[in-house]
């Protein structure tokens, strides 16, 4: 009897076991869906994770090898033929790199042609010191105390070995940019960068070329002089390493300057009253060295429109503008005003008290631009030393700098000279100031969790942040209204209505609205946005109706769906229609209701679920009860 008690009890046990079970399953399928999800967002993050920097492409370019006797001067340009520095052996190697750095599959002026899409080109020369520790009966280095190399001079003895770097904007005026000598003995060994290449080099595209001399001996014999007296028989060769390429930036928003190109021109030429830091000005008048004529033209290129003048002009860019400022020599500056007597000279301790830059040397013109970006930093002044002589060709537009957002200062400072019993020179100054805006006047909003872009009357649960796209200088404001439930129904009320930033986020409910205003175009855009669940609200922030309106729609059979779109039914077909895909709002609702859409599949097992549960619990109390009365009917027996 007790026996047949248990068992109904172990039964009804396993009835409820299963039912755990059944009820754990579908919550473990749930869990496995959210480990799927969680998994698959993991691998979509490694996806887009950004890549690790590039260092760069590096490219060995192939060079002339030129072999003198000891008396040439290196004359590589006319007295050598030159052997491929592939096919003879050399004192180092020369390359360059940069980020996806491409070699051209058409030559320049007959050199190797070079690009890249951005960003600056590192040139290298790398050797050991091999030739430099060679015993005397192998070709090693020596001495050479000469001056001349081909159709130039340098400063210095070469030595053991020169290295020189020359540019050119044209292949056919050369400018050394950096002149080393006696290389070999002080720094034996090299792997480091030889010049990186500047933002105007870049732009402009520009040639350059190695030149790296040195002289070499060995000896061959032994002969006697004067029969006793023993003598050293050496021989002696000159070598020339020349190697030159062509480089350009291939920005694809670089466009050449068209003759019909909008342009602005910048700046007007004073006389400086201090004449060593270039501050102060006086008028130009007749006797001036600088009176009559000009030294040449800024101007600004690539932008929309313009507004303000003078030193408050702003330039307007939309997207795909590329801002340019530009200079136009008109002048010899070896034969300024065609007067070969009047030239631009060196100034070799120069500083300008406007910038607050050093004393240094300025060569033949220092041109210095500062930024000063949207939170009003004033960025270090970038300095071109030599500027008129190594950056610009008489009569070319040279391109300066590319421009975005941002307020800029630039200032052009040289020295006029004219040669006479007693030289006369002047400090001369070009200034000026420009501001580059954006044109446009959009804010983007976007969904804070799932990343979406929000358009004008979105609805989102989640919240949404700002980004201006870079805009940085839009005035930017946000209005939140919410609606409380009172009396007479449902009644505004605005909690804030204030300033905002890029970046901004919002993720209490509300109706937002945004609103952009550039105030260089006197542009302006607004974006209303709602956050939250309900509907009544989301159709008010979706449409123009007022909220009295909606919900007298509402009591009229429409139909207000999740994204605040309303559905008003047919007058001349029945109220029943086919379920839409999204289930559909028909009652009033208080701004405090937030309805929760299942979908159908989640909708039938919550319905099997409950079915199951009850017939579990049925037979389990049938059981039990069976059991009990077999008890008693047994204890009367």
């Amino acid at each position: 009897m007790k026996q047949k008690s248990v068992g109904a009890k172990i039964i009804a046990v396993v009835m409820l076991s299963m039912l755990m079970i059944l009820l754990t399953g579908c919550n473990g399928a749930d869990k496995k869906a959210s480990t799927i999800s969680t998994a698959a967002a993991v691998a979509e993050a490694a996806e887009t994770a950004e890549p690790l920097n590039v260092v760069g492409i590096t490219q060995h370019v192939e060079g002339n090898i030129y072999t003198f006797d000891k008396d040439n001067a290196y004359k590589y340009s006319s007295d050598g033929v030159g052997v491929s520095s592939g096919d003879t052996q050399t004192y180092g190697s020369f390359s360059i790199s940069g980020l996806d750095l491409t070699a051209e599959p058409e030559k320049k002026n007959g050199v190797a042609s070079y690009s890249v899409p951005e960003g600056h080109v590192s040139i290298q020369y790398t050797y050991s010191d091999g030739l430099l520790s060679a015993p005397d009966e192998e070709w090693h280095l020596v001495d050479d105390n000469t001056t001349s190399i081909d159709v130039f001079k340098i400063d210095n003895n070469i030595q053991k070995g020169a290295i020189i770097l020359q540019k050119s904007m044209d292949h056919l005026n050369w400018y050394n940019v950096s002149v080393q000598t006696n290389a070999f003995k002080n720094t034996p060994v090299q792997n480091g960068v030889l010049y990186e290449t500047t933002d105007i080099e870049m732009i402009n595209g520009c040639y350059y070329r190695l030149v790296v001399v040195y002289e070499l001996a060995r000896k061959v014999g032994t002969s006697t002089v004067v029969l006793v007296i023993p003598k050293d028989e050496i021989e002696y060769k000159r070598i020339a390493e020349v190697y030159e390429f062509y480089v350009v930036d291939k920005n694809e928003h670089i466009e050449p300057l068209a003759a019909n190109t909008k342009r602005y021109s910048l700046g007007e030429t004073v006389l400086v009253s201090d004449f060593a830091s270039y501050s102060g000005s006086k008028e130009i008048s007749k006797g001036d060295l600088h009176y009559g004529w000009k030294l040449g033209n800024f101007f600004v290129s690539g932008f929309t429109s313009s507004v303000g003048a003078k030193d408050e002009v702003v330039f307007l860019k939309n997207a795909g503008d590329v801002v340019t400022l530009w200079f136009n020599l008109s002048q010899n500056i070896s034969a300024l005003n065609n007067d070969g007597g009047l030239t631009i000279t060196s100034d070799n301790d120069g500083h300008d008290r406007y910038f607050q830059t050093p004393m240094t040397n300025f060569g033949k013109g220092m041109l210095i631009i500062r930024y000063t970006d949207y939170e009003n930093v004033k960025h270090d002044p970038v300095m071109y030393y030599d500027y008129l002589l190594a950056n610009t060709m008489m009569g070319a537009n040279t391109r300066v700098q590319l421009f975005e957002e941002g307020d800029y200062e630039v200032a052009l400072d040289y020295e006029v000279t004219k040669s006479q019993l007693i030289p006369q020179t002047h400090h001369y100054r070009i200034f000026f100031k420009f501001s580059v805006r954006n044109a446009n006047c959009m804010v983007y909003p976007f969904d804070i969790a799932t990343g979406a872009e929000l358009t004008n009357s979105s609805v989102t649960e989640n919240g949404f942040s700002l980004d201006l796209a870079k805009s940085r200088y839009l005035n930017l404001y946000i209005k939140k209204e919410v609606w409380m439930e009172g009396a007479d129904g449902l009644t505004e009320d605005t909690r804030f209505n204030t300033t905002a930033k890029d970046g901004d986020r919002y993720t209490d409910e509300g109706i937002y609205t945004i609103t952009a205003k550039n105030q260089y175009t006197g542009i302006e855009t607004t974006k209303k946005i709602y956050v939250g669940t309900n509907r009544i609200l989301a159709a008010y922030a979706n449409s123009n109706y007022s909220i009295p309106e909606i919900q007298r729609m509402v009591e009229q059979g429409a139909t207000i769906y999740e994204d605040g779109s309303i559905s008003m039914p047919s007058p001349n077909e029945p109220t029943a229609t086919a379920e839409p895909t999204e289930v559909p709002l028909t009652e009033p609702i208080s701004a405090g209701n937030k309805s929760v859409v299942q979908s159908s599949g989640a909708q039938s097992s919550a319905v099997v679920i409950a079915i199951v549960c009850a017939v579990v619990v049925a037979l389990v109390i049938a059981v039990i009860g069976f059991s009990k009365k077999r008890s008693s009917k047994e204890e009367k027996k």
